[in-house]
Parts: C-alpha cells; structure tokens; sequence
C-alpha cells in the first residue's frame, strides 16, 4: 500500500487563482512555493507542476487557510508523503496544502494511549514504540506513510489495520472547522476510514499495548524485513497500485497469473519482485506510463480472472 497524507482527497483541476496568493502568503508568513514538480514531492518522481504548494505550520493557519479558501471556491488538495498519489504529466492547477515539522510531533499518555501528529511517519513511529516494548503497530514497519494519510485510508499489512489502534481522530473540515471523531463514530473499512470528503487529520490518538519488548521489536522487525525482500522499497513507486479483491484474494496475485511482472511502458515498469507495484527505476518515466501499465494490468487481471481490479493510487489532473 501507500499513504500519502495528512488526508487523501485527490485534487480537482481547475480553480486556482493566482490573485489570492497575496492573501494566502499573509495567512501562512510566506510559506508557499509556486509551479512545484510533482515529481519532487512523490515517492513515483513523475508528473507535472502543482500550481501552489501551501505549507502549513499549525492548527490555527489550516482553519484560516482552508475557509479562505473554500469562501473563494478554490480547489484544494492535499499532500503529505506522496506515497500513494499520482499527478498527470500536464500537473494540478489547483492549491496543495501539506503539514510541515510542527506536525511531526507524538507526545504520550496514560495507560498506552500516544497522540500522533498528522505528519509524523508511520514506519518510523511503528518502530520507535515498538522497539520501546509496545505492541499494535508492528505491521506498519514498512509502510512508507504519514501517520494522517494512513489513518485517512485506514492503511494495513500482515492482517492489521491502522483503525483498530486508533481511539480518536482531530481534523479540519473542508471550510475550516475543527472537528474530532471517536473511533466508533467512523465507518471504518478496508482501504476507508470514512473521514469526510476534504478533511485533514492533524492528530491520532492511539492505544497500543505494553508487552515483551524484545519479542515485539523482532515482529516489528522481521514485518520490515518481509516487505524489503518480496516488495521493491528502494526504487520509486507509490506502494500496491491494486486494492485487494477479498482478503483471501491478493491483487499481487491476480496479476502475477495475468503475466504482467517486468512489463514495461516508457520507463516505468511493473515490478519485477511484486506485480502489485509500478516502479520508476531509472527516473525516465513519464505519469502517462504509470497510468497505461495500470490500465493494462487491469485489463490483463480481467481477461485471466474475471476480476475488474480497483486502483488505490489516487490519481490527480487531467487524462
């Protein structure tokens, strides 16, 4: 999988205006960049220029800049790690907001509750607590996602999801207003957290659960070890391109029996390691040689299997 974000809406085409960068530079002292590469802030390094990247340093700034924006009918996307995010070679004309360092914060509580910061990066902090003794996020050892954008996707490997840890979730609504969730309050399901359309987490409040600490820092890390010799976590990509059919059906293994391992369009390729994964070897490739490996790896997956595979990578822009 990829997790991208602090949230996980793919950006509309459209309806950035340049005249509000004044107002907005205001709201967020200067702190935003113009005609970004998409292929500098995705893990796949391809496509094209987002018009205005807007970083955001606390709470207060998201809610201004946000209902800013919304009273000016703006489209707005959102971007955290670009892990699972794919931008057409002609870019986004739209904002992106992303979360900086000030979100990159976990600070502690009582009885194994820790509250995670919209940007803090999972596999990191999978690591770090369960090295420390605590059990729950063993499974995200080697998933490449900020802790937001898991949530938001509910992200999970080696049978867990990040949702069963969670207890509660704060974010900004699309027009600025703050809001938490318990976890019972959210329709979680596989790949869906069910977090309102436009929403960004910027903190996670999870349980996790004291136990052997070596016993759970070898789980933690023999699951990063399996990921790094079945997937290929060194070259660029954007994680599983296929969502699972069933959980007894991998997509990985729908695609292999297709025959689409090592299949090539342009520089990208269908990993010769997963078939469940497109990478950029050589950073040659284009976003349009992403997007017709994965149009023909579902085409391939239908005709071997009958089974129309659904795409996890979000993809932005036009096509």
């Amino acid at each position: 999988m990829g997790g991208s974000c602090a949230s996980a809406d793919a950006a509309d085409v459209g309806s950035f205006n340049a005249e509000l960068l004044p107002a907005v530079l205001d709201l967020v002292s200067g702190r935003v960049r113009q005609a970004v590469p998409a292929a500098s802030v995705t893990t796949l390094a391809v496509g094209g220029p987002l018009s205005a990247v807007v970083t955001v340093e606390s709470e207060a700034e998201l809610q201004s800049v946000r209902a800013f924006l919304a009273r000016e009918g703006q489209s707005v996307g959102v971007l955290g790690f670009g892990s699972n995010v794919l931008v057409s070679d002609a870019g986004v004309n739209s904002w992106v907001i992303t979360l900086g360092s000030n979100f990159r914060t976990i600070s502690s509580g009582e009885n194994g509750h820790y509250t995670l910061a919209g940007a803090v990066s999972l596999m990191s902090v999978a690591r770090k607590l369960s090295g420390e003794g605590l059990a729950g996020l063993e499974f995200a050892a080697g998933i490449p996602a900020s802790v937001g954008g898991a949530v938001w996707m509910n992200a999970g490997a080696h049978g867990a999801e990040i949702g069963e840890r969670v207890v509660r979730v704060r974010g900004v609504l699309a027009d600025g207003q703050v809001y938490e969730w318990s976890r019972n309050e959210l329709p979680w399901s596989y790949r869906s957290s069910g977090l309102p359309t436009g929403s960004i987490v910027t903190a996670v409040e999870v349980r996790l659960t004291a136990g052997e600490r070596d016993r759970i820092a070898k789980l933690c890390a023999d699951n990063l070890a399996h990921r790094r010799a079945t997937q290929p976590l060194s070259l660029p990509s954007a994680g599983s391109v296929f969502k699972n059919p069933a959980p007894t059906t991998p997509a990985g293994l729908l695609l292999e029996r297709a025959g689409v391992k090592g299949l090539w369009s342009g520089g990208a390729q269908v990993s010769e390691l997963h078939a469940n994964w497109i990478v950029n070897p050589e950073k040659k490739a284009r976003a349009a040689d992403v997007r017709n490996l994965i149009a023909e790896c579902m085409k391939r997956a239908e005709e071997n299997s009958g089974v129309r595979l659904q795409p996890e990578v979000r993809m932005w822009g036009e096509w």
